[in-house]
């Protein structure tokens, strides 16, 4: 079988922090049925060390882009789409680690014979918690984890979260509009009403931190449902909800988890993301392509 030549794109913005370990857990990956062709770090304006901190990575494939000005992650993102050189491309988020040596190839694995895919998403998981608002969080994913399997949330718009594939054929007419939140449930959504498949390939972890403080959380969860809510105005709420929508059954087992595992987690966890929610419908129009990032999510130090 053909080696796919794989392309590697990583949006930075101020990511000193972790730019080594991402960059590193990337040059560790196996490529038994792949090439990792080239790896392209685009830092977005960052105003700390990440550029310096990427170049002294030795690697010929590693490419560092440094822009001058903050100019918004669908930016970037479109650079990347319109520059990269190989056969598919995959996104990785600065802020995270790729959990083992076959991760990319996992991620990429279907793409070698199926050309009706256009997205294979992922799976984000969290590094073990150091805050009780963290174990909260974790206790959330952990309790999701549970009943993925059993109600078919490995098709839902929950695993397009910052870690996916594009095919070649996909991009070719794919741009990310400038103001979108959420590119990455934007590429699913695009994905499927252009009849492409968008798959999830469990396999492919990377590991990464929520927000550790509640004021970070509140900015981090008010804008990926702010982006939610614009989805509407692309793909009509009707599909995107359902979409988002889980079995009561499932919902049940969920917060049943939760509640056995981390009462006061659950309860603290809940009031936050209701108080999110009614905030995110009040700020939408707000948000621009230029958020603020939150600090304590970039403390991954090393594998």
């Amino acid at each position: 079988m053909k080696k796919l030549k794989v392309s590697i794109g990583i949006p930075a913005y101020n990511e000193e922090r972790n730019i080594k370990n991402v960059l590193k857990s990337i040059l560790d990956q196996k490529e038994k049925s792949i090439t990792i062709k080239e790896i392209i770090v685009a830092s977005d304006g960052s105003t700390d060390n990440t550029v310096q901190f990427a170049k002294s990575i030795d690697d010929q494939r590693l490419k560092v882009i440094k822009y001058v000005g903050r100019r918004g992650k669908p930016t970037i993102l479109n650079r990347l789409f319109k520059i990269f050189k190989g056969d598919v491309l995959v996104i990785v988020d600065a802020d995270s680690i790729l959990k083992d040596e076959l991760v990319i190839e996992s991620l990429v694995s279907k793409l070698h014979k199926d050309k009706s895919i256009g997205v294979i998403t992922g799976n984000p998981q969290p590094l073990p918690a150091e805050t009780f608002l963290e174990s909260a969080i974790n206790n959330y994913i952990y309790a999701r984890n549970k009943v993925f399997d059993k109600y078919d949330i490995g098709k839902s718009a929950y695993t397009a979260r910052g870690f996916l594939v594009y095919s070649k054929k996909f991009l070719k007419n794919f741009i990310l509009p400038d103001e979108v939140i959420n590119d990455d449930t934007y590429s699913y959504f695009y994905c499927l009403r252009n009849s492409y498949r968008a798959l999830n390939e469990k396999g492919a972890v990377v590991r990464y931190r929520p927000a550790q403080t509640i004021s970070e959380h509140i900015k981090q969860s008010t804008r990926h449902l702010a982006g939610g809510v614009q989805l509407y105005r692309y793909f009509g709420q009707e599909a995107v909800d359902k979409k988002f929508s889980l079995p009561k059954m499932a919902l049940l087992r969920i917060m049943l988890y939760q509640l056995i595992r981390n009462p006061m987690g659950y309860i603290l966890l809940k009031a936050l993301n209701i108080y999110c929610f009614y905030l995110s419908r009040k700020q939408v129009e707000k948000f621009d392509n230029k958020w603020e990032s939150i600090s304590t999510s970039k403390n991954l130090y090393t594998r």
